[in-house]
């Protein structure tokens, strides 16, 4: 059963509480959202599959290990990060002029994404996975509700 537009908000509202359990079901494997302790202030939602957020996945989608479910980089946040920062670029460039910052520093430019399990806001996380087909809930508050 496909989620609605109104279940859609629904739920952002309910993942942007303190306290979050949400789970879903994705090509066979159980997703569950859940509103964890970032630092002393601040919380993220974590989002485990099949009950697990194993170490070895947080990595760049290219050098995946072999028992990482196929749907990894559908629901998982990807991170970017460039090479060098904007200030050592510009110092660089500067030094060496900018043909010749590329000749030395090939990746100069070059960005890094790495896929994390964690999301800084609801919005964000119901955006990703309002785009995934066949993504069907099975557990959150606004399904006990008494009729």
């Amino acid at each position: 059963m496909a989620i609605t537009k109104e279940q859609w908000q629904q739920l952002e509202t309910e993942m942007a509480g303190s306290f979050v359990n949400v789970k879903f079901s994705y090509q066979g494997h159980e997703i569950s959202v859940q509103r964890e302790r970032k630092s002393e202030s601040s919380t993220e939602l974590a989002v485990y599959i099949d009950g697990y957020i194993k170490g070895g996945w947080i990595c760049s989608p290219e050098n995946q290990p072999e028992d990482t479910p196929k749907i990894l980089p559908q629901v998982w946040n990807t991170k970017t990060r460039s090479a060098y920062s904007p200030k050592k670029i510009a110092d660089l460039e500067k030094k060496f002029g900018k043909r010749k910052a590329k000749e030395y520093f090939p990746n100069l430019h070059h960005k890094v994404g790495v896929l994390m399990p964690f999301f800084s806001k609801a919005s964000v996380l119901c955006r990703q996975f309002k785009k995934l087909e066949g993504l069907a809930l099975t557990h959150a508050f606004l399904l006990d509700e008494p009729e």
